[in-house]
């Protein structure tokens, strides 16, 4: 029934939106879908896949748990393309106390969480005019992390995503999209931020991208409920405008990879009340089949 129900969702609205003007391709200077994917920034998935044979590593630091937490995440993953539209994704969560807070530097350590993924790029078929994409995460805790750095519960969400660029101000990307999460505990605590429902759910999202070479800005909506799948009746609705910059090479010492820095702002409100936040977050990516070949591919004389 749930997944009757999901299906129902991802295909809403397919009737009556018939743009027909093909997408047209994002500047290399600007963040790609997937980076524009930064956790507490940017939360939905954008149908944009890795390209064909690249691997990719991320590193994630939650610098915000210095002050936060006790202790530091910090997310260590690889992101490879299989063909032009199909991708996967692999990551574990590491920890450690940065001695900051009332523990000492390296008195907790190690895994927290370990994440897998994947998504694949669909024909324009079933919305003509729109990049669209599918794809479903798996995460779930691992060792004895503390309490707080992890909900205690394992994760298994799938989605659909829809993205068009406007033909008049082609800078400017439209997104949409529905999905799913459901939840199982672990034996681990439970610990839940406000207005996390912790239970299984679905979700409906939308939004806009503004690119600017270097520079994105972002508003995203989205309403998840458990009213259709969960056992307790709750809902959220959250609002995250955010700022994704890619800083060019001159202002980290022309290091190799892509740095970002994202910005963004929550609003929520939900069945625990009103919440807001503020997230900043670094990431960088490192592309080894570029490394490879300017480390070991000669060029022909």
């Amino acid at each position: 029934m749930r997944n009757v129900i999901w299906l129902g969702l991802c295909l809403w609205g397919g009737s009556w939106l018939r743009a027909q003007e093909p997408v047209q391709q994002v500047d290399e200077a600007k963040a790609s879908d997937d980076e524009l994917r930064i956790k507490g920034v940017f939360d939905s998935a954008l149908p944009g896949t890795e390209k064909k044979h690249h691997l990719k590593l991320i590193v994630r630091p939650h610098f915000g748990d210095f002050h936060r937490h006790d202790n530091l995440r910090v997310p260590l993953g690889l992101r490879y393309g299989i063909n032009e539209r199909w991708e996967i994704t692999g990551e574990v969560e590491a920890y450690f106390s940065h001695g900051f807070g009332d523990t000492s530097w390296w008195e907790q350590h190690g895994f927290s969480n370990v994440h897998f993924g994947t998504k694949y790029q669909l024909a324009t078929v079933l919305l003509p005019g729109w990049d669209t994409a599918v794809g479903f995460d798996y995460l779930t805790p691992v060792g004895n992390p503390p309490p707080d750095i992890s909900d205690g519960l394992a994760h298994f969400s799938y989605y659909t995503t829809f993205s068009r660029n406007l033909p008049n101000w082609p800078n400017w990307r439209v997104f949409w999209g529905v999905g799913a999460d459901h939840v199982s505990t672990t034996g681990r605590p439970v610990v839940l931020d406000k207005n996390e429902l912790g239970d299984d759910s679905v979700s409906v999202s939308g939004g806009f991208v503004w690119q600017r070479k270097a520079l994105s800005y972002t508003l995203e909506m989205s309403y998840a409920s458990t009213r259709l799948t969960g056992a307790i009746d709750r809902d959220v609705f959250t609002i995250r405008p955010g700022i994704v910059w890619k800083i060019p090479p001159q202002y980290i010492f022309n290091a190799k990879g892509r740095w970002l820095i994202g910005l963004g702002t929550r609003i929520s409100y939900g069945s625990d009340g009103a919440d807001y936040g503020i997230s900043a977050k670094l990431r960088g990516s490192f592309d080894f089949k570029n490394w490879w070949r300017s480390k070991f591919r000669k060029d022909p004389k």
